[in-house]
């Protein structure tokens, strides 16, 4: 913190009275800006209690007074991207979260590896943003690690590490996009596919599963054949949601057909999760080679087996909100 007796004392003399906290504080920083002072590299934080009435007045870079982010610790200067990963191995995140949040880091490593969380300002927000544009990132990819980045920035602040948010003068832009939905005929595409590779067969079971139910992928991840029971002499699925909580009942051996209970019998792992994907990045990854091999020029992601042109996905939506 600013010791001003060793700068300029602040004396309200009788000859002060009649001058209002205003004046004096502005009398103030010009005498600072004299010996050095200056916006981009100094800061000022001031309370005062004068009469019973408490007056704040900052300016300049608070972040500059924390101390605790510039120095050495365990011989190592604390750097950002390290308190990220600290953050993320320690933080109760499902799996795939920690993933992207992991990729975020790898990221600000890539754009720079050594900066300290007291030099994160505004305008390092900015020009991160324009060495993610110089990658070829769409405008929503650069949101979602701003908004990964702005979790742990607020961290920081929650544990002493910062006093002011650098994403107070910086907005995180979007856009809102319209997801195609996935045909019918692009839907008999996948189902025809026929591979001899292990990740293709997992990736694809998954997804056409997903596509007969509607389960997001959270829920696949963690789906088990526990999760199919008899209802009257009919296999339904019933499982409490991952995202919202609710508990759904989908009637597995009615819905497509039953392809989706096809698929779980062909399946045979009678514990644990029915199916093994890496992660949501991977899993994406592979569901757009296998759409090239079959001839749809167009993006795939497993997001869009909720978006399907059927009046059988459109019964099992219903099926769900019913039961949630």
């Amino acid at each position: 913190m600013c010791t001003f007796a060793d700068t300029y004392r602040l004396r309200l003399s009788t000859n002060n009275k009649g001058m209002n906290i205003e004046t004096i504080l502005a009398e103030l920083k010009l005498k600072l800006q004299s010996i050095g002072f200056t916006e981009g590299s100094s800061a000022m934080l001031l309370q005062l209690n004068i009469g019973g009435q408490n007056y704040i007045h900052s300016c300049g870079n608070l972040n500059m007074l924390n101390a605790s982010s510039a120095r050495l610790i365990d011989g190592h200067r604390y750097i950002f991207v390290e308190f990220m990963y600290n953050e993320i191995s320690n933080a109760s995140l499902s799996t795939n979260t920690k993933t992207l949040h992991r990729d975020t880091a790898r990221l600000l490593k890539e754009y720079n590896e050594s900066l300290a969380i007291r030099e994160i300002t505004t305008e390092c927000l900015y020009d991160l943003e324009f060495f993610m544009q110089a990658k070829g990132f769409a405008v929503n990819t650069i949101a979602r690690h701003m908004k990964v980045l702005k979790k742990y920035i607020n961290l920081a602040i929650k544990k002493g590490l910062l006093y002011q948010s650098p994403f107070i003068g910086y907005t995180i832009k979007s856009q809102e996009t319209h997801k195609e939905a996935l045909s019918e005929k692009e839907l008999k595409l996948f189902e025809e596919y026929v591979s001899e590779r292990p990740a293709d067969k997992e990736v694809l079971s998954a997804f056409l599963f997903s596509c007969y139910t509607g389960l997001r992928y959270s829920d696949i991840c963690c789906f088990s054949k526990r999760n199919i029971q008899v209802l009257n002499n009919k296999k339904w699925i019933i499982l409490w949601m991952k995202k919202t909580g609710n508990e759904v009942r989908i009637p597995l051996s009615t819905v497509f057909n039953g392809k989706g209970l096809a698929i779980s019998r062909e399946i045979k792992r009678p514990r644990g999760p029915l199916f093994k994907l890496r992660n949501n990045q991977h899993t994406n990854r592979v569901l757009k080679a296998i759409a090239q091999k079959i001839g749809i020029k167009r993006n795939i992601t497993f997001h869009q087996r909720r978006h399907i042109n059927s009046s059988y996905s459109l019964k099992t939506r219903n099926l769900q909100r019913l039961s949630a």
